[in-house]
Order: structure tokens, then sequence, then C-alpha cells
């Protein structure tokens, strides 16, 4: 007699699918966890634990110290640079780089107030600038001056790209929203 169905001579087909399905999540598990472990590792190796930093030579402990008193030297420089910059030697000029009317006169305001010289206003439609930039030349004082409108406007500083040279001198700020 036959049967109707035969005797297979290896695992069921279900517990071949178990294998595979359990296999799938481990895999899937292991992926996630390395695209997350990557951050977590970086931020770990940046700074050593305390029995990190009681097992480093003594020789190795100056070097931070005067790692981090040239970066307090260099960001008090910074500091002394962008409050020294008086506003009414540095000319400033705010263009909007947005769909928002008035913004660049709103922002013009804003600086007037706080004692910039504005000296153009207007609208600057050549390129799509991402976000709020204050734009810097090689005049005297423009670096400082941008850093310190930037501050107050909390955008960011860029050297002049040859793109803005056509607005002269002083300190050009992109607004954008």
């Amino acid at each position: 007699m036959s049967s109707p169905n035969p005797e297979s001579s290896g695992p069921p087909l279900r517990a071949l699918a178990m294998v595979l399905i359990s296999l799938a999540i481990l895999f899937a598990a292991i992926g996630a966890l390395s695209l997350t472990g990557s951050d977590d590792s970086d931020d770990t190796a940046s700074e050593p634990t305390t029995s990190e930093q009681a097992a480093a030579p003594t020789s190795a402990a100056p070097a931070p110290t005067s790692a981090s008193a040239a970066g307090s030297t260099s960001a008090s420089a910074t500091a002394s640079a962008t409050t020294s910059v008086d506003p009414a030697d540095v000319d400033v000029r705010v263009l909007n780089n947005s769909d928002v009317s008035g913004l660049a006169a709103d922002t013009a305001a804003t600086l007037t107030s706080d004692g910039w010289t504005i000296a153009e206003t207007g609208n600057y439609a050549a390129s799509q600038i991402p976000s709020t930039t204050v734009y810097y030349g090689t005049g005297p004082g423009e670096q400082a001056a941008a850093q310190q409108i930037a501050q107050q406007l909390g955008a960011t500083t860029q050297a002049r790209p040859a793109t803005l040279s056509e607005f002269g001198d002083g300190v050009i700020v992109m607004v954008t929203q």
C-alpha cells in the first residue's frame, strides 16, 4: 500500500523555516546595534573614564592642560576680538534671501538698534543660501564684526565668496528666515 504523505529524510519544513526566521531576526538585531553602536563608541572613545585617567601616566597629564590652556587662550582672544569691534566702524549690508517680505528691513532695524551702521538693505536672488549667514571680507575688523553679528542673530559666519564681491567692503548679512 502507498501512503498519501511520503516520509521525508530531513527535518520538517516548519523547523527549517523557524531556523531561517531566527537567523534573520539575529542579523537584523546585529545590524541595528552596529548602526547605533558606532555613535556611542565615538563619544566614549573621546572621553576617558575616571579609571582611564587614573591609569594614564603622569607625563600625559600636562598635554590636556596645555591644550585646554591653548583653547582658553584662543577663546579669550576671540572673545576680546568680538567685543572690541566698534559697530560704527564696519559697514553692514543686509540682504534678503527668502520669500519673506521685509525680512532684510526687520533685521537691519534690529542691528541698527544694536549700534551697527547699515549701509544697504535689499534682496539677493542669485543663489539660495541654506541658512542665515554673515559674510566678512578682508577689511580691518570685518571678521570680528561678523562673529559678533552672527552671535546676536544666531547665525553662522563665513569668509565672503567672490560671488558677493559686487557689494563692496563691509559685512554682508544674508538672511533666510
